[in-house]
């Protein structure tokens, strides 16, 4: 009898243990970069994004064994880290060395199983790695319908930390109805300073019937919400939700309120989604450039571009005339960091200067 309780301690001290180690979310890793023209600061950046793939790896229980693994090795993180249930909640480097040209970094990672999207201090995260973008909203009809859900929707986003620009006060600056097209959307939102566009609309019924000789009525209300990119006139998701409840007619207040709530909700995860995605693989950031000599000249620029950007990616050659080229970056990061590092370069001893910033796009100009 004494050697069964032995063997059950035994057993539950290796259940306990086993429970911790899964319930453990707190790795340590190590990534790796070859430092380029001495630019340390982008080897850091892409030794950081290692060991952050490596602590996601160890929890997910990924492991990269063979050749062909490893050539798909950048892409198998990528989809890990965008669609899995790990992720890297916070961090602390550990250690930094570097030995001739090989720089590592040692991470302390805490990831968790949670998606990043559904904690507050993830949402927080994701915006400011954003850079706090401002939200524009109105609604197409000027109806009290139309009222109630934009300040239902107003107070929801406010309260996650964002600044709105409401409707209202763009109607009075205009004079009239605003524009429901992308693309006079996108002007709308440079002109007032928004980077993301949010156009809602509402539709009600109400619905009679009959209980037990009493006229009844079902009122029914669907929100329905466009998000565009401000700077790029692109649609990010489009979504509608609805509601209903039995009442008095014309008594749809809280169904509306309650609808456009739920709605904004949503409509902030699947954007949270596309921003999460974006930050953890790459985001396409357009870059317009002027006052180059030569083709020859751009493309000692691209070359630049390769090797000063931090978390440069890929590059695409849209359009060039005259001097002036159309680029779409693919990097890590966002447009204030590829700034940060194209005004630091120089071409041909020419000074390049930065022309303008938006949250998707970077104008620059070569000083003679």
């Amino acid at each position: 009898m004494k050697k069964s309780w032995v063997i059950l301690a035994a057993v539950a001290g290796l259940l306990c243990s086993f429970a911790t180690v899964q319930a453990q979310t707190k790795v340590r890793a190590e990534g790796m970069a070859i430092v380029i023209n001495n630019r340390a600061d982008i080897a850091r950046d892409k030794a950081l994004d290692a060991a952050l793939r490596s602590a996601v790896e160890k929890v997910a229980g990924v492991m990269v064994s063979s050749t062909s693994e490893v050539e798909n090795f950048q892409l198998k993180m990528d989809r890990i880290l965008s669609e899995s249930k790990g992720f890297v909640n916070t961090y602390k480097i550990v250690s930094e060395s570097r030995q001739q040209d090989r720089l590592t970094v040692v991470i302390d990672a805490d990831v968790g199983e949670a998606r990043l999207k559904d904690r507050l201090s993830a949402i927080q995260l994701i915006v400011a790695r954003k850079s706090k973008p401002r939200l524009m909203l109105w609604f197409a009809e000027k109806a009290q319908k139309d009222a109630i859900a934009e300040a239902a929707m107003s107070r929801y986003f406010i309260g996650k930390g964002f600044k709105v620009i409401d409707g209202q006060s763009l109607r009075k600056e205009r004079s009239g109805e605003l524009p429901l097209d992308p693309k006079s959307a996108s002007r709308l939102a440079g002109q007032f300073g928004a980077e993301v566009v949010l156009i809602g609309g509402v539709e009600t019924a109400a619905n009679a019937f009959n209980v037990g000789g009493i006229e009844m009525h079902r009122n029914q209300v669907t929100v329905s919400l466009k998000v565009i990119n401000g700077d790029t006139g692109e649609v990010i998701t489009t979504d509608s939700k609805a509601g209903s409840a039995p009442g008095m007619k014309g008594d749809i207040k809280k169904i509306t309120e309650e609808a456009a709530e739920k709605l904004a909700r949503q409509t902030l995860e699947e954007v949270l989604e596309k921003w999460s995605a974006e930050l953890v693989n790459t985001m396409t950031v357009k870059l317009l450039v002027s006052g180059l000599d030569s083709y020859e000249d751009l493309l000692k620029f691209k070359d630049l571009l390769s090797a000063e950007v931090k978390g440069f990616k890929e590059l695409h050659q849209r359009a060039y005339q005259k001097g002036h080229a159309e680029l779409d970056l693919e990097l890590r990061g966002n447009c204030q960091t590829l700034a940060d590092d194209v005004a630091a370069m120089t071409l041909n001893k020419k000074k390049v200067k930065i022309l303008g910033i938006t949250a998707n796009k970077v104008e620059v100009g070569l000083l003679p």
